[in-house]
């Protein structure tokens, strides 16, 4: 326990690079925060800190301390929080379809097995949220796999592939996009609404097809909700591009016209957690209800 406190302290320094913010974020004395940094590096017989009168630095072994301090100081947060509410939190982050589609089913499935389990469940832009991973203050990513594949930290991560289908190109009955050649220069002439749409899955696009999309400005709108996409749709000539498995039942009660995207675009979700990080039973199975 002295350990964490110690880490503690270095994590307020490091981060504030500050020996005076760190002392009063952490309502100590600044020879006392002085002092607790000093053991650390005389128990571990490491230099943390360049120090001068006016500066703070970091040395080699405190940068490489920083991130792992970081994780453990977050896990003992995890493990106090859990054992005085006497129930487990399970932080998930997802692209807007997947949570408009996957995660409400998922945990239909899984308060059957943990009832006790909490779920929070949000969206955020995909670099961010892989941030938060890494700083393991969420437990699973949802995401698109060329999203994935493209961000910061990727080789870190354990990938499961959960779900790949069709994209569906969608619009209101009777709009004219359904009486044209319905290829990529045909659609992208009218007005989108993309859920979750972002730039790493436009880089996985072919260059040809990214200068197309800027061509047009594609696309007119963008929104943190499928759903609110698709009532967009039904209200306007506006269009947009949901999972086939979507769109089906949309088409057949006659809400919603569509087609398979002309690109053979595929809605692939995938489940990321840190390779390192263990195998939480609670993670490990709400993957499995995600299938």
């Amino acid at each position: 326990m002295d350990d964490l406190r110690l880490l503690r302290h270095f994590e307020a320094v490091y981060r504030l690079l500050s020996f005076s913010s760190a002392a009063e974020e952490l309502h100590l004395t600044h020879s006392a925060l002085t002092k607790s940094v000093k053991i650390l590096e005389e128990s571990w017989d490491v230099k943390l800190f360049h120090r001068t009168t006016r500066t703070v630095a970091p040395t080699e072994a405190g940068k490489r301390l920083y991130p792992m301090a970081r994780d453990l100081l977050s896990f003992a947060e995890a493990v106090k929080s859990e054992t005085q509410g006497g129930e487990h939190v399970l932080h998930v982050v997802s692209g807007p379809a997947i949570l408009d589609t996957m995660i409400h089913p998922a945990i239909v499935r899984f308060a059957k097995i943990y009832p006790r389990t909490r779920i929070v469940a949000e969206t955020m832009p995909p670099a961010q949220a892989m941030e938060e991973l890494v700083q393991r203050r969420i437990h699973l990513l949802l995401y698109h796999e060329k999203t994935l594949a493209r961000l910061p930290h990727f080789e870190r991560l354990r990938v499961t592939n959960l779900v790949s289908e069709p994209y569906f190109t969608v619009c209101r009955p009777g709009h004219d996009v359904l009486q044209s050649g319905r290829k990529l220069e045909d659609i992208v002439k009218h007005d989108w609404a993309i859920a979750g749409f972002d730039s790493h899955f436009e880089a996985s696009l072919s260059r040809d097809v990214q200068a197309l999309l800027r061509e047009h400005d594609f696309p007119k709108y963008r929104l943190l909700s499928q759903a609110a996409c698709i009532d967009l749709v039904g209200q306007s000539d506006i269009l947009t591009s949901v999972p086939e498995s979507s769109a089906r039942p949309l088409m057949a009660v006659g809400k919603l016209a569509g087609f398979a995207h002309p690109q053979q675009l595929e809605f692939s979700v995938s489940a990321a957690v840190l390779r390192n990080a263990g195998s939480e039973p609670t993670v490990e199975r709400f993957i499995e209800c995600l299938k």
